[in-house]
């Protein structure tokens, strides 16, 4: 069950998103099938470059004309360009050279999320377009969603409504459903990974942690022993990247959900290894005693998503699911 749209606003974003906590990563259809699409390759066989060139607005990137810069984390942009060939706008992921150390891992990340997005067609996921490699960049092409990230929206006003909160959570299950139903573990989701339009729809973003059995086969690589985000990482995640299962995405979930419906984290740390070890070890406040509007079962969904071992959580995409609606029930009677 997913909530209807509350009829307010959503909060103005403010300030972009600060990357400092990223302990790895990258910046950033119509059914709930998921597509057996080979994993895209590039365009041609070209060797990477070895100057650092920076893409800008006006620049052209095979059939696609680059229009406004949307944001840069360390390793890529993110751009709004126009796709010439088929007269519509795109968002196009271009690696960042001058942060990039390993340049054939970097093309193999690139080159692994845009297969695991096309291993995935739902409404609630960012779809996906095209991958290549221009002669100065590997980019991936992307519906363009005319939004912004539900981080911005937090960090500019705080506790969302609540009526918003369980919106927007229920869409963000809807598609991660999906994405576990396509043998995918996102691991990197937090509110900075969701995607809220204009219209209030919610997408999942940035799959450039993604994990899966076919993922790891196509490229023969190995997972960074710490990938994630710190403030968000489940406990499993924290000891092993590469060792989790939908659970740890279900956990970064339940913390995104706790920042939504109390303005705060549950753990709080001075460094990423403080933060870490909170998440291992620290029992987190109810939300229902930092935001006394929380329903008691809301409030108890919260906790269970943030057990601290797999197996003290929702165990599948149904079962969240179910959960979820019955606590959206109790909260809109």
């Amino acid at each position: 069950m997913n909530p209807t749209p509350p009829k307010i606003g959503l909060p103005r974003p403010a300030r972009p998103k600060d990357p400092s906590d990223d302990v790895t990563g990258t910046a950033s259809a119509q059914t709930s099938d998921t597509t057996s699409i080979s994993p895209p390759a590039p365009r041609r066989n070209t060797p990477l470059p070895t100057t650092h060139p920076v893409p800008a607005a006006g620049d052209r990137v095979q059939q696609y004309r680059l229009q406004d810069l949307l944001g840069q984390g360390v390793s890529c942009y993110v751009f709004r360009a126009w796709d010439e060939a088929n007269e519509t706008p795109v968002a196009m992921k271009i690696v960042n050279w001058g942060n990039v150390y390993d340049r054939d891992a970097a093309l193999k990340q690139m080159r692994a999320e845009a297969a695991a997005l096309a291993r995935v067609n739902h409404t609630r996921v960012v779809r996906f377009i095209d991958f290549g490699f221009d002669p100065r960049w590997p980019y991936l092409v992307l519906e363009y969603v005319d939004g912004r990230p539900l981080g911005e929206l937090v960090r500019s006003g705080g506790t969302l409504p609540l009526g918003w909160t369980l919106y927007l959570m229920g869409q963000v299950i809807e598609g991660l459903e999906a994405v576990w139903r396509a043998g995918i573990v996102h691991r990197d989701i937090k509110p900075d990974n969701i995607l809220v339009s204009t219209n209030g729809v919610a997408k999942l973003i940035d799959f450039g942690l993604a994990k899966s059995d076919i993922l790891k086969l196509l490229e023969g690589a190995a997972t960074p022993e710490l990938a994630g985000t710190a403030a968000y990482i489940s406990p499993e995640q924290a000891r092993d990247a590469g060792n989790v299962d939908l659970r740890a995405d279900v956990y970064s979930l339940g913390v995104t959900f706790y920042e939504l419906l109390t303005g705060k984290l549950p753990f709080e740390g001075r460094n990423r290894m403080q933060m870490i070890l909170q998440h291992l070890t620290a029992v987190p406040t109810p939300p229902r005693e930092v935001n006394p509007e929380v329903s008691p079962l809301v409030s108890d969904l919260c906790l269970w998503m943030l057990g601290k071992k797999p197996e003290d959580r929702p165990q599948n995409g149904r079962e969240l699911r179910q959960a979820f609606a019955k606590a959206v029930e109790t909260a809109t009677l």
